[in-house]
């Protein structure tokens, strides 16, 4: 038999779409705050938004029934008409976000409209009007949503840590503070101020104000204007891309909108200026006719439609690639050069035990275990496919009376009896830290290396949160990391193995962040998949620092290093790190 649903179970389905997580309480409550026109909104939180959730704003406020109404489902004043949805500027429009927030929460409403010279206090609770009364209260609208799901025990049971839940809201209230630089905005959390953000400035200086000056020289202005779209915004120069995302926005007539579809217009546009797995940042604009997007695609409206999209696809590539021109970081290769670029010199090394003591050794080995070092456990079944024909190797490994060559800074290669053994020089160290970070993660006995001159690092909010929340665990890697007040990290040391300039110490954050990202800032390595993936991410950011040209001992310390480890031939990511050139191979070539 049907029946139609009471409201209170109604709401609760509607809120499973529309409330996620605090950080959707926050993005409802902020876009009904500009769309009533407000010059200033605060947003106050408590705990990650599990205990409180407060937004005040100055805009026109509602009268008393006004107050009631718009709990109800699909109570809106934004469209009357279905054409109405063809011409769509506001954020919201259906009517759905006070009435799911009140089926899962105690919300409290007190707003007065400009014309009138009292408010209204309205509390709901499990979508039940618990009441209305007449309040003393400024115009506009001031709403405080508490015990988020507190009448639904799973759902907050499932949010997570106070961390990352903290990092979501951080990214909602970022997404609407770029495209409102108008609107003064604040926001506090467990009663420290985090965003300030004045209104009357540029785009850029919006930009920069959230996520901090030391973007300004990344900066790259974007703009064309077409029959199509007009784009404008912002990209940053190729050099200053990170393998870290979080500074990639798009949005369209003011609304933040996903889609890996113009993303990899992006990055079609870098294509060949930046690292495989790197990520440029970018804040672009778009701006077409309501009627050629659709904005009604996704019940939390992050992903849109648009009549034109692979026109706008093209003009999105043609548009960030010229810019990047204009500001001369593409490179132009000149065809008329008639020299030939330089060839590294081939290094000989004589290897003999002599060469093993302490003349002339460097320590940039030092992180490498011990041969043979216990509780590194074998992981033959899972390489076993890629290693078919090294199985001699080990019969006929290299001795103190192998000689030893060092080619292009890339390869080490030295004589067997069955030929010659060529050893990747960076995915040999890969294989080697990754056995020794993940030595340490089972042990737990962190080693660090001091920088001689800590450095201090600005972080955008978010980065800042991830970092603070997982100090523990980061100190169990020999990552000494101070997080400060003010939205900075102090780096004091590294773990053994990473190189301490400057830029390369900038490097191990960034490298840090990905993994924390990665790890979806849950702070603890609960299985050894998870210690495993960490180990493998440390040891290829300790692998991909410069190491320069290797001394005789420091040669012998990497051969005899990478031997010792249990899989010797193999990344962790299943690349080989050495191959055998035979007498065989050699004829065929000769």
């Amino acid at each position: 038999m049907l029946k139609v649903l009471p409201p209170n179970i109604s709401n609760l389905i509607a809120a499973g779409e529309v409330v996620q997580r605090p950080a959707s309480v926050v993005k409802e409550l902020m876009e009904n705050a500009v769309d009533a026109g407000a010059d200033s909104v605060s947003v106050i939180v408590e705990d990650a938004g599990r205990t409180l959730i407060q937004v005040m704003d100055d805009g026109c406020g509602m009268t008393r029934d006004d107050a009631v109404l718009c709990f109800a489902r699909h109570a809106t004043s934004k469209i009357s008409e279905a054409s109405d949805l063809e011409s769509i500027m506001t954020y919201g429009f259906r009517g759905e976000a006070l009435a799911s927030i009140a089926a899962v929460s105690e919300v409290t409403l007190r707003t007065r409209s400009r014309e009138d010279e009292t408010g209204s206090e309205t509390v709901f609770a499990a979508s039940r009007h618990v009441g209305t009364s007449e309040v003393a209260c400024p115009a506009g609208t001031n709403i405080s949503v508490r015990n988020l799901f507190y009448n639904i025990p799973a759902r907050r049971k499932f949010l997570k840590s106070d961390t990352a839940e903290w990092r979501h809201i951080l990214s909602e209230f970022c997404k609407v503070a770029l495209c409102r630089p108008e609107v003064n905005l604040r926001l506090v959390h467990n009663g420290r101020t985090v965003y300030d953000l004045h209104k009357g400035g540029s785009l850029k200086k919006r930009i920069l104000d959230i996520e901090g000056k030391e973007l300004a020289k990344e900066l790259v202005d974007v703009d064309v204007n077409t029959s199509v779209v007009r784009i404008s915004g912002f990209v940053s120069h190729p050099e200053d891309a990170r393998k870290t995302s979080g500074n990639q926005y798009f949005f369209v007539n003011g609304r933040y909108f996903r889609s890996p579809y113009f993303h990899k217009a992006v990055l079609k546009s870098y294509e060949n200026l930046i690292p495989e797995g790197f990520l440029p940042s970018y804040y672009l604009f778009f701006e077409v006719s309501p009627a050629d997007v659709d904005v009604n695609i996704h019940p939390a409206k992050t992903e849109v439609k648009f009549e034109n999209e692979p026109e706008i696809f093209e003009i999105l590539k043609a548009a960030v690639k010229e810019s990047l021109g204009k500001n001369s970081l593409i490179p132009m290769i000149d065809f008329g050069h008639d020299t030939l670029p330089d060839i590294a010199p081939v290094s000989y090394f004589p290897s003999s035990a002599a060469g093993r003591g302490a003349g002339g050794y460097q320590p940039l080995l030092s992180g490498i275990p011990d041969a043979g070092k216990p509780g590194v456990p074998p992981r033959r079944d899972f390489y076993s496919a890629c290693t078919d024909g090294y199985d001699a190797l080990f019969a006929d490994s290299p001795t103190a009376d192998s000689c030893m060559l060092q080619f292009a800074g890339k390869y080490l290669v030295m004589t067997l009896k069955s030929g010659l053994l060529a050893i990747h020089i960076s995915r040999a160290r890969e294989r080697i830290f990754y056995e020794r970070y993940l030595h340490d993660l089972d042990d737990a006995v962190p080693i660090s290396q001091e920088i001689l001159f800590p450095q201090k690092i600005e972080l955008s909010p978010s980065a800042h949160a991830l970092v603070s929340g997982a100090g523990d665990r980061l100190a169990m890697l020999g990552f000494d990391i101070v997080a400060g007040e003010d939205c900075s990290v102090t780096v004091n040391g590294l773990p053994e193995g990473f190189s301490t300039d400057a830029e390369s110490v900038r490097r191990a954050v960034d490298e840090i962040l990905l993994i924390l990202e990665e790890d979806g800032g849950s702070g603890a390595m609960k299985n050894a998949a998870s210690r495993e993936r960490m180990a493998a991410l440390l040891a290829r950011s300790a692998s991909a620092a410069p190491a320069g040209r290797l001394g005789t001992a420091q040669a012998r310390v990497l051969v005899d290093s990478l031997f010792a480890c249990s899989e010797p031939e193999i990344t962790p990511s299943g690349k080989r790190c050495m191959t055998i050139i035979t007498e065989e191979d050699l004829e065929r070539r000769l």
